[in-house]
């Protein structure tokens, strides 16, 4: 077996006893096998941490339910490994991803995180055999290659595209423990984007390389984070208000770009919220939406929303009916 590699997995883990088992195998096989992994519970009520103590050498830490974010931030802390590679508890790596991301840190040294492709599957198959292919913002970026299939991403040009679209996901990522430290870590504020929050944060300040691989399988789920469209809107809004209150943390041109997506995303707020049977809390995005310059869309929508949902039904359709002219 190869030399343990100087690297921290961390993976944090909230219900996550069906798929644990197969993240933690996939880690132990490794060919070049990480120096520690943490398993951060975050209050399960089921299985999860159990699961994680069967594996051998693996380190479980518990938390009250703080999200993602809070987990990983605990295993960041508690290591001392210089390199932390990010794992959710519901996706698998290939074999060799440890080892590949490893030789591509090592060919360009000046770089400070490594990420991968990934491939998006769910209980019937394959979804997506390649995200970055689909990623406008990637193939926007401008890249130099340094070894076969191993890109080294120019900085100026990877904060400008991640602003765009990111497209990192967190178990792609190898980096260095003191950049993450040096950034302030995850914001558990930003509950559904902390990690393109993160990453943003992360391109202001270091060069990255990328193995354009699908070293990584991403499973697509009921339980994702990301299927909540409310909380993923929310997550939108106070992204940007981190951005706003503080832009130098992120790539320039960060803060006017989502300032110009803030109206969207209260809007698409008001609508998920509107779908809940939330009224009140709806209407107050709508206004705010339309405060912040989203124009009449939102104006209209608050009204709607006073109406009874019968009416409101009549006039929805009426107006999706009457749009395209």
């Amino acid at each position: 077996m190869n030399c343990e590699l100087p690297v921290a997995v961390v993976i944090p883990a909230h219900n996550a006893a069906a798929f644990l088992d197969e993240a933690l195998d996939s880690v132990r096989r490794q060919t070049s096998p990480p120096g520690e992994i943490i398993v951060v519970d975050d209050e399960s009520t089921d299985r999860t941490a159990e699961v994680a103590r069967h594996h051998d050498q693996v380190t479980v830490l518990s938390q009250r339910h703080r999200g993602p974010s809070a987990a990983r931030n605990a295993a960041i802390r508690a290591t001392a490994q210089p390199w932390i590679a990010f794992l959710d508890a519901d996706d698998v790596w290939e074999p060799e991803k440890l080892e590949a991301q490893w030789q591509a840190a090592q060919a360009c040294p000046a770089v400070g995180a490594v990420f991968c492709d990934f491939l998006e599957f769910d209980a019937s198959g394959i979804i997506v055999d390649s995200y970055l292919s689909g990623k406008p913002s990637y193939a926007g970026t401008k890249r130099t290659e340094v070894a076969p299939g191993v890109m080294v991403c120019d900085l100026k040009s990877l904060g400008e595209q991640m602003i765009e679209g990111s497209f990192v996901a967190p178990s792609t990522l190898l980096v260095r423990r003191d950049l993450l430290l040096q950034v302030g870590l995850f914001d558990p504020r930003v509950w559904g984007r902390e990690d393109t929050d993160c990453v943003l944060r992360l391109s202001a300040i270091c060069s990255m390389a990328v193995v354009e691989r699908p070293l990584v399988r991403s499973r697509v789920h009921a339980g994702n984070l990301t299927q909540d469209d409310y909380r993923m809107a929310m997550a939108g809004i106070v992204l940007t208000e981190r951005i706003l209150a503080d832009p130098a943390k992120y790539p320039p041109g960060a803060a006017a770009r989502y300032r110009q997506r803030w109206p969207t995303w209260e809007l698409n707020a008001g609508r998920f919220a509107e779908e809940r049977g939330e009224l009140r809390q709806a209407r107050q995005h709508y206004v705010h939406a339309w405060r912040l310059g989203g124009g009449v869309t939102p104006l209209g929508s608050a009204v709607l929303s006073c109406l009874p949902a019968p009416v409101r039904r009549v006039a929805r359709a009426l107006r999706h009916r009457l749009l395209p002219a």
